[in-house]
């Protein structure tokens, strides 16, 4: 049967969608990764003087990580650093892990324990962030969430791109451990999608206003910027407050990078599928303050970038069973769609392969995009998409349903 206008144009159509926009996707991906390859080691000394730091650790119970993380940060090998660890209001033993530690690293290790729950349009992690920098000394900040774990250099090679290259933030993206398959397989994807969504690597473009990214597990500032636009104040309301910081900095010419942090910490963000389903859904409903267009956005990219290999192919195998002798290339159009889909399912698992091999979790992932890592994705921006309706959000045993506000600015001078 010869192809149609109709079939012609559903051809070009899935040309486009298909391999042709995954092989967009891996090209600027790549380019992506180039800007964001910020830390050396060993680090290249700026010539300045190292200013004083304070790490910030909040936890609300973690108890079975929170060790890790706070050794991690009194081993750090930078010269003038404290650790602030804070206790936010759990009911486990993270508060006593925290203060047995505290005890074995006098004047390097203190604890604040935050008892009472956040006020009406604040969010746990922001309070409590808020209260730990009214205590902090440093010169600079560093925020660390309590599931990371840092490599002895990480503030010392952070730190010297920042004097180097007057950068008012270093946000790091760890590298993402995974203590199930199920975590393997979706947090890698999951990062790669928001990755995309909010074209992270924009950031460090400044000629590109709009586009800001910050990552909460690693966010080293300095304490004059932090001030400048207001601190955690400003951002009570956010429940992803990283990202509403890094566009503060970025609106007021604070320089903010993002850069690769594979090789200086480590961090498993969920245990188990549930949680990450969880997790996930409310970074997507969060990051773009509520708005839903871009979790349809990634929806779609599912759906007509994706999936549709699999009626691409089956079709094509179906014409080249109904008409086996058509020959040229050209002419066969059950050919035609076959090698399109096949092209299409190599570019797309090399795209993902590239994502998962980045995040230090194991490129053969990738093969199970179809039929386990894409459905998932879906049904985690389906949950994304009612938190948008909704606004209801449970995250660390608290439930907020607070809007969040849609514009945020940094206080004026003298406010």
């Amino acid at each position: 049967m010869p192809i149609g206008p109709t079939e012609a144009t559903l051809l070009v159509a899935y040309l486009l969608l298909g391999p042709s926009a995954w092989g967009v996707y891996l090209l600027f991906t790549r380019l992506g990764r180039r800007r964001m390859r910020l830390l050396r080691r060993p680090p290249r000394d700026p010539g300045l003087p190292r200013p004083s730091v304070t790490i910030l650790i909040p936890a609300k119970d973690e108890g079975a990580r929170i060790r890790n993380c706070l050794l991690s940060a009194v081993r750090q090998v930078y010269p003038r650093v404290e650790v602030l660890a804070i206790d936010d209001r759990s009911v486990d033993d993270t508060g006593r892990v925290m203060d047995e530690l505290a005890a074995e690293h006098p004047g390097r290790l203190k604890v604040l324990h935050v008892t009472d729950p956040p006020a009406d349009g604040w969010t746990g992690k922001n309070n409590a962030l808020h209260q730990g920098s009214k205590l902090a000394t440093g010169e600079w900040l560093l925020f660390v969430d309590s599931d990371v774990v840092l490599e002895p250099d990480a503030l010392e090679c952070a730190m010297a791109v920042a004097l180097r290259k007057n950068f008012g933030m270093v946000s790091l993206l760890p590298r993402l451990e995974s203590g199930s398959w199920w975590e393997s397989l979706m947090v890698p994807l999951c990062a790669g999608a928001a990755a995309s969504l909010y074209l992270i690597a924009l950031n460090n473009v400044k000629q590109v206003k709009g586009a800001a990214f910050a990552n909460g597990q690693f966010m080293l500032m300095s304490r004059a910027g932090y001030d400048q636009i207001g601190g955690h104040v400003t951002v009570r309301d956010r429940y992803c407050e990283d990202v509403a910081i890094a566009k503060l900095f970025k609106d007021n010419g604070l320089r903010p990078r993002i850069g690769w942090g594979n090789d200086f910490c480590s961090v498993r963000m969920y245990n188990g599928l549930p949680a990450v389903v969880r997790g996930w859904s409310r970074i997507y409903y969060a990051a773009q303050v509520g708005s839903p267009w871009r979790i349809l956005i990634g929806m779609a990219w599912l759906v007509f970038c994706s999936f549709t290999v699999i009626p691409a192919f089956a079709w094509g195998v179906y014409r080249l069973a109904a008409a086996p002798a058509q020959m040229p290339f050209l002419g066969n159009v059950g050919l035609a769609w076959s090698v399109s889909a096949v092209n299409h399912f190599l570019t797309m698992t090399a795209a993902l392969a590239a994502v998962y091999r980045w995040s230090g979790n194991p490129a053969r992932n990738a093969l199970m995009f179809l039929p386990a890592g894409g459905p998932v994705l879906m049904r985690i921006f389906g949950r994304a998409l009612r938190m948008c309706v909704t606004k209801k959000v449970e995250w660390r045993g608290t439930a907020y349903q607070h809007t969040m506000a849609a514009k945020i600015e940094a206080p004026t001078a003298g406010a």
